[in-house]
């Protein structure tokens, strides 16, 4: 990310806290090539420059990582994969399942998906489209804001 984003970010980030709730980021996990060598992912990049310059935020990462692996495809286990598997050890919530199936990262799990390419949740009539994304999470209640 540029710094200017990083900046937005953060900027966003503390009036968030300020304002007495816990301000959290949904960014991509995947590891891209840089032009200077190396990988990094969205996720990672913005973690280590928020506890490089704002002092230890408290940011949640909702990281998407859906490449196959780490991810188990349109899996439903009954213990999910832990967001530390999603290869950022920092994420509190990991989805590894998107609808569509995106090809270029989930091929390796395709026989996971259903053969339209999207993911459906056991149980329910396929004729329903009813597409899923699929997450795990570190907090009982990933979605309760408020510290």
């Amino acid at each position: 990310m540029l710094d200017e984003q990083k900046q937005y970010v953060f900027a966003w980030a503390s009036a968030v806290k300020r304002a007495g709730y816990r301000p959290g980021v949904y960014c991509s996990g995947i590891e891209v090539a840089e032009l200077a060598g190396g990988a990094i992912s969205t996720a990672r990049d913005l973690h280590d420059s928020a506890y490089d310059s704002y002092q230890g935020s408290e940011l949640v990462f909702w990281v998407a990582n859906d490449a196959c692996p780490p991810s188990p495809g349109c899996a439903f286990p009954k213990r999910p994969p832990s967001p530390e598997s999603s290869g950022a050890p920092f994420a509190e919530v990991w989805q590894f399942a998107q609808s569509p199936r995106r090809g270029q990262f989930a091929a390796a799990c395709s026989q996971s998906y259903n053969a339209d390419g999207n993911c459906y949740p056991p149980g329910i009539d396929r004729k329903l489209k009813m597409h899923l994304d699929v997450n795990s999470s570190r907090l009982a209640d990933p979605s309760h804001g408020r510290k």
